[in-house]
């Protein structure tokens, strides 16, 4: 994987020492090689993190005027390469997309299966394109006329110094956060460019954003036995498709479902194999309607079973602590407090040996495993995972209360979302009601996941792929009866079918249950004294934006929060460390705030 920087000199001159400072933000993202090019028309950067072809397929990569910045992988390369008259020179998708799109230029788009944003010029026209689902970040801004894009935002606001929030901002990061709207960001004037979208401009005319793809409602007519197979064909693939390296590779293993059956097809197709997971120092398990059991128990099932090596890894309590602040520069913006910092302390230990991993993301969405797909008494009027919008207004100050609207700000967005479901004229209340969480947790939950795999893994220069958000594969659930996914009262059980006697029986059976965080006491007093000592400075941004007594008395009460701030577990020591984020974030990012 790779960071990429862009800027159009249509209407100004790049300052080339500026922008190679900004660029050289994203070094993180891409250790290994690096490369630059300025012409009249365009200024292009790239960091290099070399998994394939490691010896050749530089960038910029550039065969006459067209130019490439690329960070991604393409997945059927093999589908793809008989569209070319000729042959590759060597072995690269760089290669081959680029030589795609001087081809085809945006009809190539529809036909590609990867994950991938990239910056491609011919001339004086660009297009600017991000993946299907986003696996991988892209931003842009206008900056005097000309537009620059990023995968990151801090070289965005490194070129640009431009750091603002405005009314927007706010609601993003109260109402919606940690998650976010479809194309926005916290910060003003700084847009994320949607999944499945592209940007195509011209010099001397307006700028185009475009659907390349989305999701589509189809009449589904297979048995249950047949979308089994087609499950586990689908599937199987995506995962042997995505090992193809030319490093080694590791999986994430929590011992639920999603990760053992990618680290058990993995397994049948390597010699060797190491898998990792994560746990907290100190931190007692604790059963919940979310939590019924602890990954320990499962890993080692599990890696006895394939034959892997498994890498328990711990983190200590004053790493936990201390990732708070490495959490926030590397995703820009406060997080997921603990499921961040360990994500990332995880994503350090993993780089020690290896430079590329295999994870579970996105099979709760695709096949709905998460408690409000099945909860069907629980009527669809909110995001299911931001349920607490009357008590997060009760905690604002007075002023802020008037200026935000995060109750209306936040139900817009969702309605937004509701309205633009793909749906049949033909569909019952029900399966319109199935299509419509489907999309949401897609579009939302999961492109929120996507992004802090991506910024905490490719923080510690790790490239994660991701089978289960694989195109064909989403296309296809996308369609599935939600009865064919929870079946006999069990979340996902389709998947659970389609590789029983594959993976362990004791996985095959075992509840959901989400990726761990810290339940230690010890954690818990750390985030309070971080806090109370940021309450210190009566200049703090949280005396401005909040009802700094209500915030007092959570911090003083011995309990927890009712309903969770965010998800499913991001409760009382989450939402503290969130506060104490979002202070150190306006501070370090010295961020000014716009009202008006």
């Amino acid at each position: 994987m790779c960071g990429i920087f862009y800027k159009s000199n249509f209407y100004t001159k790049t300052d080339e020492k500026r922008f190679i400072r900004a660029c050289n933000l994203l070094n993180h993202r891409g250790p290994d090689d690096y490369g630059f090019l300025f012409n009249k028309e365009h200024s292009f950067g790239h960091k290099r993190l070399a998994i394939r072809e490691i010896e050749k397929a530089k960038q910029p990569m550039s065969i006459l005027n067209d130019h490439l910045i690329y960070n991604g992988e393409l997945y059927n390369q093999e589908d793809l390469l008989p569209k070319l008259s000729e042959p590759l020179e060597f072995e690269s998708d760089t290669l081959l997309l680029l030589k795609l799109l001087m081809s085809y230029k945006e009809r190539i788009l529809k036909d590609l299966n990867g994950i991938f944003a990239f910056v491609y010029t011919h001339l004086d026209e660009v297009w600017i394109v991000r993946d299907m689902f986003g696996v991988k970040p892209l931003y842009y801004t206008f900056y005097n006329q000309d537009i620059l894009v990023s995968s990151e935002i801090k070289s965005i606001l490194e070129y640009t110094n431009h750091r603002v929030i405005d009314k927007d901002g706010l609601c993003e990061l109260l109402g919606m956060g940690p998650s976010h709207s479809q194309g926005k960001t916290i910060f003003k004037d700084i847009y994320e460019l949607k999944p499945g979208h592209y940007l195509k401009w011209k010099k001397g005319s307006p700028i185009e954003e475009h659907v390349y793809y989305q999701l589509e409602a189809k009449e589904f007519h297979l048995s249950y036995k047949d979308t089994k197979k087609r499950v586990r064909f689908l599937l199987d693939r995506a995962i042997q498709r995505q090992m193809i390296s030319d490093v080694d590779l590791s999986t994430f293993l929590s011992g639920g479902l999603d990760s053992s059956i990618i680290s058990t097809i993995v397994a049948m197709h390597k010699d060797t194999l190491d898998t990792y997971s994560i746990s907290y120092e100190n931190s007692e398990f604790k059963e919940n309607a979310f939590e019924r059991s602890r990954d320990s128990d499962f890993t080692h099932l599990v890696s006895d079973a394939i034959s892997s090596t498994q890498h328990d890894i711990m983190i200590d309590n004053s790493s936990l602590v201390e990732g708070l602040k490495k959490a926030v520069l590397i995703r820009d913006t406060p997080g997921m407090t603990d499921i961040d910092s360990s994500m990332y302390f995880l994503a350090t230990k993993i780089r020690e040996k290896h430079r590329l991993g295999l994870s579970g993301e996105c099979a709760d969405e695709v096949f709905g495993g998460y408690p409000w797909f099945y909860e069907k008494k629980r009527k669809l009027s909110t995001f299911p995972w931001i349920r607490n919008l009357d008590y997060k207004e009760s905690l604002l100050s007075p002023k802020y209360k008037k200026i935000l609207h995060l109750k209306e700000y936040v139900m817009n967005e969702f309605q937004t979302a509701i309205q633009e479901t793909p749906t049949l004229p033909s569909d019952s209340r029900t399966t319109i009601r199935d299509r419509q969480l489907s999309y949401i947790n897609m579009k939302y939950f999961m492109t929120n996941l996507l992004d802090r795999k991506d910024r905490l893994t490719m923080a510690a220069s790790i490239e994660v792929r991701v089978p289960f958000c694989d195109k064909d594969l989403v296309d296809f659930l996308y369609n599935v009866p939600f009865q064919y996914k929870y079946r006999n009262k069990v979340e996902k059980k389709l998947l659970r079918d389609a590789y029983e006697g594959t993976v362990i029986d004791e996985v095959i059976q075992r509840k959901k249950s989400p990726y761990p965080k810290s339940n230690s006491s010890e954690y818990h007093e750390e985030v309070v004294q971080l806090l109370k000592h940021t309450l210190e400075d009566k200049n703090s941004i949280l005396y401005e934006i909040f009802d700094i007594e209500k915030i007092q008395a959570i911090i003083d009460s011995k309990e927890e929060l009712e309903v969770p701030w965010y998800g499913q577990l991001m409760r009382k020591t989450a939402f503290l460390a969130y506060l104490y984020q979002i202070d150190y974030w306006f501070k370090a990012y010295k961020i000014k705030l716009e009202m008006e």
